[in-house]
């Protein structure tokens, strides 16, 4: 009867422990980045022309690193939530998903505006044909002060 009564336990045990680990999981949330430190600063132009000229260099120091872009504002997507910095004598430029929490600031910019966008890069998508422009991509983006 002992034996049977420490099992069960045991069981209940692992079920609860299991159970407080899924809802730890299930209602985590990431970091903002409005408080954290940038790892680079860095001018849009000189980023896209950095991933244009040697893609595999520039993956290896900036992917998956909080990044710093001071760009002049192409287009604002309000609807996607996303600026898109660099300059208007090229198609290419840096997308800039912007974060949830920052959503209300995209209404009051203006293209041409110079601003300071921090976000985490996710990759650069590459334009083969050169018609459309290559794109860095930054997710988790806000406004920088």
């Amino acid at each position: 009867m002992n034996k049977k009564r420490t099992i069960i336990g045991g069981i209940v045990v692992v079920i609860a422990l299991a159970g407080g680990y899924g809802w730890y999981q299930f209602n985590r949330t990431v970091q903002g980045l409005a408080d954290v430190r940038a790892d680079f600063s860095v001018n849009a132009t000189d980023l896209i022309k950095e991933f244009v000229s040697s893609e595999d260099a520039a993956n290896k120091k900036y992917l998956n690193k909080i990044l710093s872009v001071k760009g002049m504002v192409k287009n604002v997507e309000s609807a996607q939530s996303t600026i898109v910095l660099g300059d208007t004598s090229d198609m290419s430029g840096v997308r800039c998903v912007i974060d949830s929490t920052a959503n209300s600031t995209i209404g009051s910019l203006q293209k041409g505006a110079v601003i300071t966008i921090k976000g985490a890069i996710t990759g650069f998508n590459k334009d083969e044909t050169g018609l459309l422009g290559s794109d860095v991509q930054l997710n988790r983006c806000v406004i920088a002060n």
